[in-house]
């Protein structure tokens, strides 16, 4: 059968994984198509040796590989089910390679091949009008900096310039620490102070106005930093000249910052740039570094013992290092992204991935590039995922096919007072409701809530 978006307004999608829904309108009904078995992952490499980096550069070793399963699902505009039975289905055995998986096709294993994009990035002097174009190049890509001069004391972008003292910002946090509340906006509320181009040396992390620092992977603060020229497996240790240095945005919130240009490998790039020793946004369209998402989704613990939920940094590294920690008892708001205006992969919406560490496991040792058998990071038993799509969220519960363990609490997604979620979600005692591939629910008005018991 074939995937092909045929309507915008009919667009659906099963959140826990990262990949575009084919739709189509027929009456007030919309087409879901989600996958029915294994979910897809991120493709990752180790990154603990410099040897390790090169063998990844040199030879892409896939993570896991798995078979996909389409379905077609009917849901009517409130996204109730109106026919499961008898959908069509068709399966595909690929690689895992990126986040997002586009139903139209599986694609190809990245390879090192060249690619370029371009960043614009504006400064201001007092010197005379002039413009000019700086290549950062590479063997495999070119950042594109192009870099203009006005006599204004102010930018002339169509993005306005703070005159906040964003050079002055450094991480509050301390090393391996979670960041406290009063390093945090209030949930749904700011930012409110601009990020400046070219006036936040590279050497400062960035952190406030949502940036949080996760200084247990010991690279300033930054959630990863891919070197220019190298791949997805070339990463850095510092923010220096020509890297995209990303970054971790509180719960609730998702950074803002990638090229419009990506490479062609179908590698995610996202952060920074960091050009002349100063940082500049990649994406001007935006003059904030974290941005709120749709307010739909919230974590209720009601655990005695703290949890370790981390989001992929994507795009970016892809490592499983955006923190949300939900302490005992307490609730954090789950960042669900609207999909019409996030990240795109190839022309393809996106959405958030979660991995769910064991109750207890802390966030240093839990938000990490992880190791087989090990039940963190990448190998944590549990996946969320989130999105949104025409004013209805989607909201999952997805096994990760790198681990067989079981969490070590029990999960379900129910509405809270007022909403209205449609379907039903549970994790208990390792078995999903939905069957062995996971569940999914709509929320078409309020809020839902991940409890975790």
């Amino acid at each position: 059968m074939k995937f092909s978006a045929i309507s915008a307004a009919g667009v659906a999608l099963l959140a826990a994984v990262s990949s575009v829904a084919a739709s189509a309108t027929a009456d007030s009904n919309v087409v879901r198509r989600g996958l029915s078995s294994h979910h897809a992952h991120h493709r990752h490499h180790a990154r603990d040796a410099k040897a390790e980096r090169r063998s990844a550069v040199e030879k892409k070793k896939r993570a896991v590989d798995v078979v996909y399963t389409y379905v077609t699902v009917i849901v009517d505009a409130e996204g109730n089910t109106i026919s499961p039975a008898g959908a069509e289905e068709t399966s595909v055995s690929a690689p895992v390679i990126a986040d997002v998986v586009s139903t139209s096709a599986v694609e190809a294993e990245p390879t090192t091949s060249s690619s370029s994009f371009s960043v614009p990035v504006e400064t201001s002097s007092s010197a005379s009008e002039s413009s000019s174009t700086t290549s950062i190049t590479s063997s495999s890509t070119t950042f594109a900096v192009v870099t203009s001069t006005s006599s204004s004391s102010s930018s002339s972008s169509s993005s306005a310039t703070s005159t906040s003292s964003t050079s002055e910002t450094s991480s509050t946090t301390s090393s391996g620490s979670y960041p406290t509340s009063t390093d945090l906006l209030p949930n749904y509320e700011g930012p409110y102070e601009e990020f400046t181009d070219g006036v936040v040396p590279c050497s400062t992390f960035p952190a406030g106005q949502g940036v949080i620092a996760t200084d247990w992977l010991d690279i300033g603060g930054w959630s990863g930093i891919q070197l220019s020229g190298e791949s997805l497996a070339g990463q850095g240790t510092s923010c220096e000249d020509g890297n995209l240095c990303s970054y971790a945005c509180q719960p609730g919130m998702s950074k803002t910052q990638w090229p419009s240009e990506q490479p062609s490998t179908g590698e995610s790039r996202g952060g920074l740039l960091c050009n002349n020793g100063y940082l500049y946004r990649t994406n001007t369209n935006s003059n904030y570094l974290c941005e709120w998402g749709v307010q739909s989704a919230q974590i209720v613990s009601e655990l005695d013992q703290s949890v370790a939920i981390c989001r992929t940094d994507y795009p970016g590294t892809e490592n499983m290092v955006i923190p949300t920690e939900v302490d005992a008892g307490a609730t954090e708001p789950l960042s669900v992204v609207n999909q019409a205006t996030y990240y795109q992969w190839q022309g393809k919406a996106t959405s958030a991935q979660y991995y769910v560490n064991n109750a207890g496991v802390s966030v240093a040792d839990g938000c990490i590039w992880g190791t087989p058998g090990s039940t963190v990071g990448n190998f944590a038993p549990l996946n969320f995922g989130a999105g949104a799509v025409d004013g209805v969220t989607y909201l999952s519960l997805i096994p990760n096919p790198n681990c067989d363990a079981t969490l070590n609490f029990n999960v379900k997604i129910v509405a809270s007072d007022g909403a209205t979620v449609n379907g039903e979600c549970s994790y208990v005692d390792g078995v999903y409701s939905g069957g062995s591939s996971g569940c999914t629910v709509a929320v078409t008005s309020g809020t839902a809530n991940f409890v975790l018991y």
